[in-house]
């Protein structure tokens, strides 16, 4: 069995709050492949960051997006299979769409808003002992706000951070359309992404200027209860 190496779930989260670990469990479980969750930390990952697997011959993959591949590859393609080439760079763009811009948005909102770190720093370490729950919150922080200033994020104000977000929903809301899915009739794995972050924004208890966004479309709840609907019958 695939053991799925994660975050641990934060209390009152519908969802895991790193989009990337639900891309990959979404994933697993669309593709109906039996799997175990195991909460560990990112030191233990083999390129610092989860999530990864360690595969039933033992092979351990990090990166979900390299995870995705591997199982596509070694499983007989599960859910991209039979997909156009014009689908398949649609996936992509939706894909870094996601990845690659929204996700730092939705970083922003949790780590550096003020409003959400409030709640978010108690929900994410309420486990730790007392001498790392002061310490440790703060370090990463830290970390990630030089990671920010280096990829420019908080270069912005806080308008124009949430403002950069929104136009990703309101694109992906577009490109969404009429359609239950974005790529094909069925989920692929460009829909698992999306479902992961749009879940993490929809589901997550923060209210926000990205949220109140993607709740404005329809379109985008919608998906996401196609992809919610998909997964209840594929467990029936």
């Amino acid at each position: 069995m695939i053991t799925l190496c994660q975050f641990a779930p934060v209390p009152g989260w519908e969802v895991n709050a790193s989009p990337f670990c639900l891309k990959v469990e979404t994933y697993l479980r669309c593709a109906g492949l039996p799997f175990r969750a195991e909460a560990t930390l990112p030191m233990k990952a083999p390129k610092g960051k989860l999530p990864f697997i360690i595969d039933e011959d033992g092979r351990r993959i990090p990166d979900s997006g390299q995870i995705v591949a591997h199982l596509e590859a070694t499983r007989g393609a599960l859910l991209d299979g039979g997909l156009s080439q014009e689908q398949r760079a649609r996936g992509h763009l939706i894909r870094r769409t996601c990845e690659e811009s929204l996700y730092f948005v939705l970083l922003y909102s949790r780590w550096f808003d003020e409003d959400g770190w409030r709640l978010v720093k108690p929900a994410y370490f309420h486990d730790l002992p007392a001498p790392l729950r002061l310490i440790l919150p703060d370090l990463i922080r830290r970390r990630l706000r030089r990671d920010a200033l280096g990829q420019g994020l908080l270069r912005h104000s806080r308008d124009e951070i949430y403002a950069l977000g929104c136009a990703d929903l309101d694109a992906l809301a577009a490109a969404l359309g009429d359609r239950a899915f974005f790529v094909a009739d069925r989920p692929s794995s460009a829909d698992v992404c999306a479902y992961a972050f749009l879940a993490n924004i929809l589901k997550a208890p923060l209210r926000n200027p990205l949220r109140d966004r993607a709740k404005s479309h329809e379109r985008l709840a919608s998906f996401v209860s196609h992809i919610d609907q998909h997964l209840k019958q594929m467990q029936e």
